[in-house]
């Protein structure tokens, strides 16, 4: 029962690789470019660097995660 299970959720990850590799890769690239431009430019008193940044890696360890999750689905 498990196989039947898993076939659907296996299939629907693997359809969703895409996408979220994309949203992912660009927001963890484009949240250190962020983080990293506003630090420089002094736009405001204060900008939250080390939040921004903390969400950018957050978001590439999403990826890898999701990368296992599926890695040991499949497996079996």
């Amino acid at each position: 029962t498990w196989k039947v299970v898993s076939f659907p959720l296996i299939a629907g990850m693997l359809l969703a690789q895409p996408v979220v590799n994309f949203i992912c890769g660009f927001m963890l690239i484009g949240g250190f470019v962020a983080a990293i431009a506003f630090e420089i430019s002094a736009v405001g008193p204060r900008f939250p660097f080390l939040q921004v940044a903390g969400l950018a890696l957050a978001f590439g360890l999403f990826a890898v995660l999701y990368q296992l999750a599926l890695m040991a689905l499949v497996r079996d």
